[in-house]
């Protein structure tokens, strides 16, 4: 009896240790498909159910790839139900906060991050894909390799192009005038 017990506490650890580790990144993945955090953390629930059943079958060297990958299929079933457009709300998604910012200091922040969300849906979407697993999830390059099913050099491809074209892509934005009765924005302005 005692046996079966340690034998049923790996399991359940290794359960928590990954919700542990795994919950916020993928929280800020689904987030960035779906643009409503309540949306972003049914989908993270659904994928710890999906792992929960999984677990004693699931190779564990390959846990972080096959997360993202079940965040990123259910992520992308749920916008299919939905048939919506997804619009990235100016909330920020501050689940790892320091300090307290100044409310000026908020709304700037809500704003660059809102325009990087918007500038990152422009880009083709294994670009999108690419650069939300490495900076949004914060997964390595073998770790997306396994997620997106392609080459470690695909990956590091699609990353250099995606953040190429994103500085492009700001620095076009700055660059620009603002329109007659409009202030540039904040964020911009002090950029």
């Amino acid at each position: 009896m005692r046996g079966e017990h340690a034998l049923m506490a790996e399991p359940h650890t290794l359960f928590l240790e990954t919700l542990q580790r795994y919950e916020r990144p993928l929280i800020r993945y689904a987030h960035g498909y779906t643009g409503d955090l309540e949306e972003a953390r049914d989908i993270v629930q659904d994928v710890f159910v999906k792992l929960s059943q999984c677990l004693h079958t699931l190779d564990h060297e390959r846990l972080a790839p096959w997360l993202f990958t079940v965040c990123r299929n259910r992520a992308l079933d749920h916008l299919r139900k939905h048939r919506r457009l997804v619009v990235m709300e100016t909330e920020t998604l501050d689940l790892e906060m320091s300090a307290d910012p100044s409310p000026h200091e908020e709304m700037d922040r809500a704003e660059i991050v809102t325009m990087l969300r918007r500038l990152i849906d422009t880009l083709p979407t294994r670009q999108q894909e690419a650069v939300r697993l490495k900076f949004i999830a914060g997964l390595d390059y073998q770790q997306i390799s396994a997620a997106m099913k392609t080459s470690i050099g695909n990956v590091g491809y699609l990353i250099h192009h995606g953040v190429a074209a994103l500085r492009t892509k700001w620095q076009a934005m700055e660059n620009e005038e603002p329109a007659p009765g409009k202030a540039r924005s904040p964020a911009l302005a002090a950029a």
